[in-house]
C-alpha cells in the first residue's frame, strides 16, 4: 500500500472472466442498434442504448451498473428464449417456400431455392447464437450475483 501512496498509481484490476459477458453483451447491443437504425426500429435502438450505457456502467465497475446488468441478462435470456421458441414454429416453413420454389417457372426456381436456403442457415445460426445465449446470460446474472463480483464494483464518491 505504501508503494502505491509514493508513487501515485492505483491498483490494477484483475482479469475477471465475466467481465467477457459485458463485452460481448456491448458487440450485440451496437450489432442490433445498427441494424434497428438502418431498418427504423426506433423501439428497438432505444433498448440497445440503454444496454450501451449498463455495459459501460459494468466496464467501468459502478456500483448502479451491477444490479442493472444483472437484471438485464435475465431479461435478454428470457427473450432469447421466447424469440427461440416462436422461431422454431417457423420450422416446417422453409420446406414449404422449396416447394413453393419448385412450383415457380424453371429460370426463377434456381434463385428462389438459393435464397430459400440463405434464409434457412440465417435462421439456423440466429437459432444456435440464441441457444448458446440463454445459458451464458443466466450464468452472467450468477456471477454479478456473487459476493466476490459484487466487491469489484465501487460506489460514486
Amino acid at each position: 500500500m505504501t508503494s502505491m501512496a509514493r508513487t501515485g498509481t492505483t491498483p490494477s484490476r484483475r482479469f475477471s472472466i465475466w467481465m467477457i459477458g459485458v463485452w460481448i453483451v456491448l458487440l450485440f447491443a451496437a450489432m442490433g442498434a445498427v441494424q434497428y437504425l438502418q431498418h427504423a426500429e426506433y423501439a428497438y435502438l432505444l433498448a440497445a442504448l440503454l444496454i450501451f450505457v449498463v455495459c459501460a456502467g459494468c466496464i467501468l465497475r459502478l456500483a448502479w451498473a451491477r444490479p442493472t446488468m444483472q437484471s438485464l441478462a435475465v431479461l435478454l435470456a428470457l427473450w432469447a428464449l421466447v424469440s427461440g421458441v416462436l422461431m422454431l414454429r417457423q420450422w416446417g416453413d422453409f420446406e414449404a417456400a422449396r416447394q413453393h420454389a419448385l412450383a415457380m417457372q424453371p429460370q426463377l426456381a434456381e434463385v428462389a431455392l438459393w435464397m430459400v436456403a440463405r434464409a434457412q442457415r440465417t435462421w439456423q445460426v440466429g437459432l444456435a447464437l440464441k441457444t448458446i445465449a440463454i445459458p451464458l446470460l443466466l450464468w452472467q446474472a450468477w456471477q454479478l450475483g456473487r459476493p466476490g463480483v459484487r466487491a469489484q464494483f465501487k460506489r460514486r464518491r
